[in-house]
């Protein structure tokens, strides 16, 4: 999780900053597409593992539609301020509501 929100958290505010962003993401693009692919594969294995603790958690539900929504974002929107933005609230969310989910352990 944290490779891939990384990776792409540093995209958004290097766009934000107004810098090339080609050389950064010919740079950055294979760690973000490892850590998604490290998300993709990892995640749902830890949230099967332990499914009877994690079904009544309001936090999984949250981050679920979180990443979502980000993986949305992240694959259909091409650059510009709003894209930059959206993807460094998104992750940054998804980040929080992975660390919310010890919180709400019922």
């Amino acid at each position: 999780m944290a490779l891939f929100a990384g990776s792409v958290i540093v995209v958004g505010l290097r766009r934000l900053s107004g810098m090339t962003v080609e050389d950064l993401d010919r740079v950055l693009k294979p760690w973000s597409h490892a850590g998604l692919a490290l998300l993709l594969i990892t995640g749902p294995l830890m949230l099967f593992a332990d499914w009877s603790r994690y079904r009544h958690n309001p936090a999984v539900g949250v981050k679920l539609g979180l990443v979502a929504v980000g993986l949305i974002v992240q694959f259909t929107a091409r650059g510009g301020r709003f894209a930059a933005i959206a993807t460094v609230i998104l992750w940054t969310a998804v980040v929080l509501a992975s660390r919310a989910i010890a919180d709400f352990d019922i």
